[in-house]
């Protein structure tokens, strides 16, 4: 099993860069919260790293079996519990580009399977968390 490691880094008063591979993601938080509100709050964050997941796999899936697959968008929605700060019920919507015949649907319904994101959610990953001052 290989091990991956990112790391997350204080930018700004609530500005962190998220960084792996030399690729960065940012996340700020409202300005109601005392932010700056210059990129997604983290659980935004989620939603659309599970969009860009699953988009992926397909597109990668379809082109491999010649299925028709650009253009395609995918849709996240998830509820928010602001009292607990979590998300659940998360809802995908995969709008293929043209109807698929069964060989296309079968091909996007194995590459769904394969989304690293959805998967680790599925199996509901445990978190481990270290101090060190």
């Amino acid at each position: 099993m290989a091990k991956w490691v990112s790391q997350s880094v204080n930018i700004g008063p609530t500005v962190f860069a998220g960084e792996i591979r030399g690729h960065k993601i940012f996340g700020d938080v409202p300005e109601a919260l005392g932010g700056h509100d210059m990129a997604m709050i983290p659980p935004e964050g989620l939603l659309v790293v599970l969009g860009n997941c699953m988009g992926m796999e397909i597109a990668l899936a379809c082109r491999s079996k010649g299925v028709p697959y650009e253009g395609m968008t995918v849709q996240v929605e998830g509820d928010w519990d602001a009292e607990e700060h979590f998300l659940s019920n998360l809802r995908l919507w995969v709008r293929m580009p043209e109807a698929l015949d069964e060989r296309g649907r079968r091909t996007v319904e194995a590459a769904v399977k394969m989304c690293t994101i959805r998967n680790t959610l599925m199996r509901g990953a445990q978190v481990e968390v270290n101090l060190d001052a």
